[in-house]
């Protein structure tokens, strides 16, 4: 179901507004779910660093994506209709992706002492991770705009996101989703045509591609949340 939020921001685009009907989902994930997570990530190890804490979660969710990635890859192999299925699953398993990296952007933040219990900082925070440079840009504009932008040289775009009160947080969601979309049709794209690969190779590419993916994902999660 489509939510009222991507509807507005999709501006009629299906593949704009199913893309953000999917982070709606992925971000509808219980924030205490995460918090659970990070916490069994500490007391498994309560010794271990802060870097070999995050050294587990991201070694969790490369291993995630890349199963999800290789499978969906493999159905490209069934004899006959090996493309429609594949693109069929490889369509379905890059909403898969989006939910793992959500839950992976979140964990990491959530790691670093970041409240992610409000909805909207969730979303932005996802966007702002998946955008990359630009979504960075993105946010910086609109904390010059809406804040002192006296204090922004010393403070990095995730907590300028966590300055930001409810209408501002969405301000800056609606101009992240236009970014984000174009960001999103990219990656998905560049991935999907090695999926669809026949004769089994799509399975091997599959998880190569989603390894890929999953490494820009963490290093753009690492650059904006290592300087916190």
């Amino acid at each position: 179901m489509r939510t009222q939020w991507a509807e507005e921001q999709g501006e009629g685009d299906s593949f704009n507004t199913t893309v953000l009907s999917a982070l709606d989902k992925a971000v509808a994930l219980q924030s205490g779910t995460i918090v659970k997570y990070v916490e069994g990530v500490k007391n498994r190890n309560p010794q271990a660093s802060h870097q070999e804490r995050q050294a587990e979660i991201d070694d969790h969710f490369l291993k995630v994506v890349t199963g999800t990635g290789a499978t969906a890859g493999g159905a490209s192999a069934i004899p006959g209709v090996g493309f429609i299925t594949g693109a069929a699953a490889i369509a379905g398993e890059s909403f898969v992706f989006l939910e793992a990296a959500t839950w992976y952007i979140l964990a990491s933040a959530n790691l670093r002492g970041i409240d992610i219990t409000n909805k909207d900082l969730r979303r932005a925070l996802v966007m702002l991770v998946l955008s990359g440079a630009r979504g960075v840009a993105v946010v910086d504009t609109f904390f010059d705009e809406a804040g002192d932008s006296s204090d922004k040289g010393a403070l990095n775009s995730v907590t300028a996101l966590t300055r930001f009160s409810g209408p501002s947080l969405s301000g800056v969601n609606k101009r992240l989703s236009k970014i984000f979309t174009k960001q999103i049709a990219k990656r998905f794209k560049w991935a999907w045509v090695g999926k669809l690969m026949p004769l089994g190779i799509g399975a091997v590419l599959g998880g190569i591609a989603n390894r890929k993916l999953a490494r820009m994902v963490m290093d753009n999660a690492h650059r904006q949340l290592d300087s916190l």
